[in-house]
Formats: C-alpha cells, sequence, structure tokens
C-alpha cells in the first residue's frame, strides 16, 4: 500500500531525527537531513517533500530534544553560542588561521562563520541570548584539514614526507609538508572512504566530501618528497662561522602543533649541537624557559648587540632582542602604563619610567664596544679600586627618579648584589666618609687626569695601525681634559698610552731606551675600514662572478688594484688584505647554500637590478595592509639584494632589515591587544611604524639600485642566458623549488600582452615581459614595460597592430630567444 505524502514526511522526519540522536549529538543541521534523504532516496520515505519534512522536524524537535539549525539565522547564533564558549586567544587563532588560508579555506567563504566571528571581536555589548547559554558540541563549520583515510601500509607511511597541495577550481596552493609517521597516527590508516589512490602509494588525493568531487571542493594532493641528499654538517657549520657554545638568536617561526599552528617568538640562546633530521640540518639551542629549542641551522645567526645606559650611568651590553622588546613593551599596553614619556628611531629609544627604573637610553652597540670582554658584575671592580658614582634617588610622592652629583669612591667590598664604595672626600662634618652602597651601572672607573699625560710626542695608532707621529703632550693633555667634560669612556693602559675606543695616544720612547719587550699588537680593522672594504668586495663580485658572463679572476694585488682604479676614490692598497677576506666569507655563505640545495633547484644567480625589481614590488604589495609575514618577507627581500650590490650603499639594509623586524613584532603585540580595551593606539602606532619601516625599505633598494622603481625598455633582458639569469634573481625569495627548476628547463621567451580600450579601440597598450615558458605557465623574469600607442590599422587587432609599431629597431632581441605577441580580447 503506497503511503500518503503525509506519512512519507513523518517516517523521514523519523529517521532524520533518529540520526542525529545517534550520530551527530541530537542537532539537526541541513547536511544531516540531505544525507539521510540521499541514503533513502531510492525508498518509498525518501520521495518526501523536503519542505514537509522540515515542518514536522520543526514541530517535534522539542518533545525529540533535538536542536534544529537550518536557515542562515539559526547557523549564525549557533556560531555566537559557540564563539562566546571560546577563550580570546582561541577565536583570534581561528580568525588568522581563516585569513592565512586565503581563497583556498571553505571557512573563508562560509558568510555566517565570519559575520560571526566579526561580531564576536567586536567592540559591540554581547547580546543577552548568549548569557547561560549551551551551544552545540559539533563544529558548524568545514576543517581546512579533511580527514586521511588511504590504503597505505602503515610502515610504508610513516618512513617518509609528504609534500601537501591545495587545489580549488584549478588554482594550486601549496601547504606545509606533513612527515607520514603524524598522518599515520593521525587517521589510524583506514580504508576507503574519501581517498582515491592513483598508481602507486605514493600519490594520493582526498576531497572534502568523501569520493564524490563537485566543483567547488578543495582537493589536497599528498606527494612523497624525494630523498634529500647528504648534507655534510661540519662544512655547514664552519661556513657559517658559528662555533658550538657561541651565542646565537633564533628567529621566530611558525611551529605546528595538535591544536594548529603556533608562532614561536625569537629568543637566543648558546649553540650546543648540530646534527641532520629528515635531510636537514638542524641544531639544538638553549631556550629561554630552560628546555632546549630545535630550530633549523639556518634560522640561526649571531646574536646583535645593544648599549642601555640607566640614568647616565655606565652603558650595559645587552642582546638586540632584549632591547626591541623593551622598546615594544614601553609601547603597548600594560607596559606602556608605565612610562612617562618615549621617543625611538630605528635602532635608537629613549624610555623616560613612572617608576624606580627612571631614564633609559638604547642604541646599537658599536665595533669595539662589542669586541670589548664584559665581565661579570662581581668581577667588574676590586677592593681599592678607584671609581666615580653616580648615584640616582627615587621620589614615590612625584614618581620621579633624580640623578644626584657625582663624586669619586674607593670600591670597599662586594655585598652580592652591590658595591659599597667609599667617598674620597669626607661629609659635611668633615670627620666621617660616608659609605653608600651602589648598582654597577652607578659606576664608572676614573679616568686619567691631565697630570698622567707622560710630557713626551705622542703617536697615534688607529685600529693598530700608525696615523700620525710627533703629537705634542700639551695636545693630549687637551683631549683628556674634553673627554673628561664630556664625560666619555676612556683609559690609560700599562704602557701610559691613552686608549679612546680604537685609538691609542702612545707616547715615544726617548732615545736610545731599548723597545720593552711585548707581544705584538694584532691588526685590528676599524668599522669604516670594514664598511669601506665590503663595498669594494661587492664591486669585485659585481664586474667577475656576477657579470654575464661571468668571469674567474683571482683577487691579487694587481687585479684589485686595476678594478678599483676606475672608482672616484680608489682604495687604498692596505685594505686589500680585508678585501680578499670579505670575499673568502662571501665564498664560504655561497658553499654552505649549495651544501644545503637540494639538486632539483639551481643556485641563485645574483642580477642585482632584478633582484631589486622584486623587492621595491614587495614594498608596494605590503604598503596597503601590512602583516607581519608580509613585513618579514619584504625583509628577505633586502638580504637578497646584499650579495650581488655593487656599491657601499649596501650597509643602508642593515638598519631597514632590523626596522622591519621591530614592526613585524609590533605588528604581532598590536594583534594580540584586539579586543582588549585600549587597542587602537596600539593598533596605531604599530601600523605607523610598519610604514616608516617600509619607507626604510624603499629607500635602501633605491640607494643600491636607482632604477629599481620602474623598469626602463632597456633593461629588458635579450639574450637567453640573461633571461634565464634574471628569473632566477627575480624569483630569489617568492618563487618555488617548481619555478626555480622551470627557470632552467624552460624556455626563454619575450611577451607581448597587448590590449585596446573599450570605447573606441584607437588606443593599445603592449605590456612586454621577458620570462620563461614552462609547463607551470608563463613565468616573468621583472615587472612589464608599457607602452602606449595608437591602432595604425583598425582591420588588424591590438596585436599585430603592436608588431608593426614595435619594430626590431625597438624591440632588439637575440636570434634564440622567441617574442610571442598576445592579444586579450576581453580588454
Amino acid at each position: 500500500m503506497a503511503l500518503s505524502a503525509l506519512d512519507r514526511a513523518r517516517h523521514m522526519a523519523q529517521q532524520v531525527l533518529i540520526f542525529a540522536r545517534l550520530h551527530n549529538d541530537k542537532v539537526v543541521t541541513v547536511d544531516v537531513l540531505e544525507a539521510v534523504m540521499s541514503r533513502d532516496a531510492d525508498t518509498e520515505q525518501g520521495k518526501a517533500k523536503p519542505t514537509t519534512v522540515r515542518r514536522i522536524i520543526r514541530e517535534r524537535a522539542e518533545i525529540e530534544g533535538v536542536r534544529v539549525i537550518f536557515t542562515r539565522d539559526e547557523r549564525y547564533w549557533a556560531i555566537r553560542e559557540q564563539l562566546h564558549h571560546m577563550t580570546h586567544d582561541q577565536v583570534a587563532a581561528l580568525a588568522d588561521s581563516i585569513a592565512e588560508g586565503g581563497d583556498d579555506d571553505p571557512r573563508g567563504w562560509d558568510k555566517e562563520l565570519v559575520d560571526a566571528i566579526g561580531a564576536h571581536q567586536g567592540n559591540r555589548p554581547v547580546p543577552a541570548r548568549l548569557y547561560g547559554c549551551t551551544p552545540v558540541s559539533i563544529r558548524l563549520w568545514k576543517d581546512p584539514y579533511p580527514a586521511l583515510y588511504a590504503s597505505l601500509d602503515a610502515a610504508d607511511m610513516t618512513s617518509a614526507v609528504y609534500d601537501v597541495t591545495a587545489s580549488r577550481d584549478g588554482k594550486q596552493r601549496h601547504c606545509p609538508p606533513q612527515p607520514g609517521k603524524r598522518l599515520a597516527l593521525a587517521v589510524g590508516i583506514k580504508h576507503g572512504d574519501g581517498a582515491r589512490v592513483a598508481g602507486t602509494a605514493e600519490l594520493f588525493t582526498v576531497d572534502w566530501r568523501g569520493v564524490k568531487n563537485g566543483p567547488g571542493d578543495v582537493v589536497h594532493t599528498f606527494r612523497r618528497r624525494a630523498a634529500v641528499p647528504s648534507v655534510d654538517v661540519e662544512a655547514a657549520r664552519e661556513a657559517s662561522g658559528l662555533s658550538l657554545g657561541d651565542l646565537v638568536q633564533v628567529s621566530g617561526h611558525k611551529v605546528e602543533t595538535d591544536k594548529g599552528w603556533d608562532y614561536v617568538p625569537a629568543w637566543y640562546g648558546h649553540l650546543r649541537d648540530v646534527w641532520v633530521s629528515d635531510g636537514q640540518i638542524v641544531a639544538r639551542v638553549d631556550g629561554p624557559e630552560g628546555e632546549p629549542g630545535v630550530p633549523l641551522f639556518s634560522d640561526l645567526r649571531p646574536v646583535q648587540w645593544h648599549m642601555r645606559t640607566v640614568n647616565g650611568g655606565t652603558p650595559e651590553r645587552i642582546p638586540t632582542l632584549d632591547a626591541l622588546r623593551e622598546i615594544n613593551n614601553a609601547m603597548t599596553a600594560p607596559g606602556r602604563d608605565g612610562v612617562r614619556e618615549m621617543s625611538a628611531s630605528g635602532g635608537d629609544a629613549r624610555i623616560v619610567y613612572r617608576d624606580i627604573r627612571g631614564e633609559v637610553w638604547l642604541r646599537p652597540a658599536t665595533s669595539a664596544e662589542i669586541a670589548t670582554e664584559q665581565k661579570p658584575e662581581s668581577e667588574r671592580y676590586a677592593e681599592g679600586d678607584r671609581v666615580i658614582v653616580r648615584g640616582t634617588f627615587y621620589r614615590p610622592e612625584t614618581r620621579s627618579t633624580y640623578v644626584l652629583a657625582e663624586y669619586e669612591g674607593t670600591v670597599t667590598n662586594w655585598t652580592g648584589s652591590h658595591y659599597n664604595v667609599r667617598s674620597v672626600k669626607p661629609d659635611e662634618d668633615g670627620v666621617t666618609y660616608g659609605v653608600r652602597p651602589c648598582r654597577v651601572r652607578e659606576l664608572r672607573p676614573v679616568p686619567p687626569t691631565v697630570d698622567d699625560v707622560a710630557d713626551v710626542p705622542h703617536d697615534l695608532y688607529v685600529s693598530g695601525e700608525l696615523r700620525h707621529t710627533g703629537l705634542p703632550a700639551d695636545r693630549i693633555r687637551l683631549f683628556v681634559k674634553n673627554l673628561r667634560f664630556k664625560r666619555a669612556p676612556f683609559y690609560q693602559d700599562a704602557e701610559g698610552a691613552i686608549v679612546v675606543e680604537t685609538r691609542r695616544y702612545v707616547p715615544q720612547r726617548p732615545a736610545g731606551t731599548p723597545e720593552p719587550a711585548t707581544d705584538p699588537i694584532p691588526r685590528d680593522w676599524s668599522e669604516a675600514d670594514v664598511r669601506r672594504a665590503r663595498g669594494f668586495a661587492a664591486k669585485w663580485r659585481a664586474e667577475t662572478v656576477c657579470a654575464e658572463p661571468p668571469v674567474r679572476r683571482e683577487p691579487t694585488d694587481e687585479a684589485l688594484a686595476e678594478c678599483f682604479a676606475r672608482t672616484v676614490r680608489p682604495l687604498d692598497a692596505e685594505l686589500y688584505p680585508l678585501v680578499r677576506q670579505e670575499l673568502a666569507g662571501w665564498d664560504a655563505r655561497i658553499a654552505a647554500e649549495d651544501a644545503r640545495r637540494p639538486e632539483s633547484i639551481p643556485a641563485v644567480s645574483p642580477a642585482p637590478l632584478f633582484t631589486a625589481l622584486a623587492a621595491y614590488e614587495a614594498t608596494n604589495d605590503t604598503v596597503m595592509n601590512p602583516a607581519p609575514e608580509d613585513l618579514e618577507r619584504l625583509a628577505r627581500h633586502l638580504l637578497s639584494l646584499a650579495p650581488g650590490a655593487p656599491t657601499p650603499e649596501r650597509r643602508a639594509l642593515v638598519p631597514a632589515h632590523s626596522a622591519l623586524e621591530a614592526a613585524a613584532e609590533s605588528l604581532r603585540a598590536a594583534a594580540e591587544r584586539r579586543g582588549k580595551p585600549g587597542q587602537l593606539p596600539v593598533v596605531n602606532a604599530a601600523r605607523h611604524q610598519a610604514d616608516e619601516a617600509i619607507g626604510a625599505a624603499r629607500q635602501a633598494i633605491l640607494a643600491v639600485q636607482p632604477n629599481a622603481e620602474r623598469i626602463r625598455p632597456t633593461d629588458i633582458p635579450t639574450t637567453a642566458e640573461a633571461i634565464r639569469a634574471a628569473a632566477r634573481a627575480y624569483l630569489t625569495v617568492s618563487g618555488t623549488p617548481e619555478e626555480l627548476a622551470a627557470t632552467v628547463a624552460g624556455t626563454p621567451t619575450v611577451q607581448v600582452w597587448c590590449t585596446s580600450d573599450k570605447k573606441t579601440g584607437m588606443n593599445c597598450t603592449a605590456r612586454i615581459t621577458a620570462g620563461i615558458s614552462s609547463e607551470l605557465g608563463y613565468i616573468p623574469a621583472h615587472p612589464p614595460v608599457v607602452i602606449k600607442f595608437r591602432r595604425l590599422d583598425r582591420k588588424k587587432d591590438a596585436a599585430v597592430n603592436a608588431r608593426k609599431v614595435l619594430t626590431p629597431q625597438r624591440l632588439v632581441v637575440d636570434s634564440g630567444v622567441i617574442v610571442e605577441f598576445v592579444n586579450d580580447p576581453s580588454v
């Protein structure tokens, strides 16, 4: 007997309610209704009308104890209930993961989810309906990483690493690689249900909804990564210049945890061990909380230093990472509440606190300050040493720190936290000599006086090199007097010489006096000499190994003199050993990169102009809405400019790189403040700092390559080798391994993309780009050169007219390069 339409709907509604109670935690959604009706499509009850089934389910939902979520409004408030019971960090992490997924993440197309997150993170009051609510336990949005079910052997899967590619509507996006062991533990090695094995077990795909793929589904492809060749750990470590026990800095990076992706901030510690894991060189570095970290060896770099001066006392050397954190803490809440005033520019900062810390100055350390050995506080001074005391006094009523008058004293003893210093001059009664506890930052050694200067002519040595002879003693006394007035740090060594940073004023010996038997003074290059030698070393590389074609020459004195003779101010011959030292360091770094580079990826040839074009283009992409990841990528662009920069202006890249890293840290700190009171000033300050860092990066790029702002037609590479070198340089930072490999296997091509206006069609535009044609598509080697012209022949399209306008005299290429004219009829 056939069932009526109402009976069909009742039976179907009953099946849906049973399925919801057993498998969906008493929640009926549109997906559940469609799944059950699709399952029973061949039965009598499967012919029921969906609208009638929905009405019956709503009528019986309260009796059955089932939650119904059919409409968009119901789903929106159900998501709001779930977000209301999540912590602020969890919601922020969810929003960040959706933003990172881009168009390939289905959650970004979920309007109800996006609107709910935006309303939850806004400053509007919480609706009353969310207080005391009980959210559903099932997730109401799709997971960006689908469950993986594949017919693979566990041992075979756990012994490999898989590269993940997400594709949707023909667009592909590379995901972080997944170790097979982690995938095996996560999926339990189940069979069927949502996986299609293609050919062998080394390639399998997983979609969102099972075996059937819709036109808008996201499909993940897992391909076993090829075996990585062996890496020489010792050679890489020696090339980097790092040794076990050195204090190194680890860059901030993202790690994948059981709860998703998490950001690990930068830290510094001692390098303990280096080894190879999964074909990559990793290291063990002491962590900030005592537990050692295991970062990639390529993420390590020597620690940079800052000088920290408190209330005008003795400068203390601290890591730059601690200095930047103190600056960021003073700019953002809650640390900003304890700051009276602050000013910062680049790496320099002045902070006036409201508490006992008083006034703090932070600045980058000089090379002489970095080379100076810094002893522990308990070993700085010995009993009986004469020191200058610059004491401070904190008044809690006014919340201000006052600097007392300086006086001279004698160290009596060390108490474990401070020194006890007895005044040299008596107190007001003229009898007692006061003893005061003093911090190390309040003390500095007593500098020599004018009476300590030997009454003989002096010789001036700069970085161990003799610069002047026969300086009068009166002139040296005037120097000492001025240094004491400025309270500049200087001292007098055992030979009686006055030492100021890298300068030594050595007294001459009387005639006939034998030379004392002392160890020879090692050659110490000044910072100016090092910067000048690096610039000339870059010029040598630009005219030899980086030239097209490359020229192999040994950097002998004659060859260096010939190369530098065409400069406005040639380099002194005494700095040639420093130039060779810089060139040797470059070769060692390049050898280390080649050792870590897989065989499928070609080495990047430094073409300065095209590397600068990519870097300047990255500033335009970042300036509109800068994110920490964008600033870090722009910082990597600046580093890629250094090897091929032929001029001494490359030193401007260092402060610009540091400013970008500091701005990225500020943006992360501002992101943590979102949704909290007082977030607007923090976000605005971080955005302003990011804009200034991007502006400094642009100036540094233009200082290295003035033509990086816009490519000229004469800069287009015209030969096959020049196009390959330009493509490798242009893709140094943003290129994928497949694209870099395609620059070797692809065909050099000059593509002319032609369009015409929609009004009359008489105005044509030709965009000329040199690049590589490969299986991945057309890979450009530089931004396009735009040429506008009037149509010559109305009966022909824009490409034919462009071929007539761009005659061989205007577009000259090598005979082995293909010139392709493409007409775009859609514009």
